[in-house]
């Protein structure tokens, strides 16, 4: 007796439930995010209104921790470990893309490998410009 070769429908069938059993369980552990479409890394127009939004914002919520000047020495930061970042790290500066950025301040530290104390900003996704405005502040400290 011999056995039976599934029909080719079957193993199609069978290896797609398998690629899209494996991105559910990456998808749940948080490890990848699919890119959305419109972020600010992809090149949306930064308008002088999207700059001073992105100033409120940061004021707002992001120098409790990162510091008015960005040097991750905000009123909160003794308190927390790992420290925020200092954005005038030219080593720090130098090995994170753009896009690694937006991903952090829209879903947050834990969506891009980092601490999962730095909140996610979902009201961000639809603003792709205040997003990359943001970039474009955080980016400037080198400079």
């Amino acid at each position: 007796m011999t056995a039976s070769v599934p029909a080719p429908s079957t193993r199609r069938v069978t290896l797609i439930l398998r690629v899209l059993g494996s991105l559910a369980i990456v998808f749940a552990a948080g490890i990848w995010i699919p890119p959305s479409l419109g972020l600010a890394a992809s090149g949306a127009t930064i308008t002088a209104e999207a700059r001073a939004q992105a100033q409120d914002i940061f004021e707002s919520r992001c120098s409790a921790c990162h510091g008015a000047d960005g040097r991750g020495d905000g009123p909160a930061a003794g308190n927390l470990k790992p420290k925020p970042i200092d954005f005038h790290s030219r080593k720090w500066q130098s090995s994170v893309s753009d896009e690694k950025i937006t991903r952090a301040i829209i879903y947050g530290g834990k969506a891009v490998g980092l601490s999962g104390q730095m909140a996610p900003n979902p009201d961000l996704e639809s603003e792709p410009a205040v997003v990359g405005a943001l970039v474009e502040r955080i980016r400037k400290y080198t400079r």
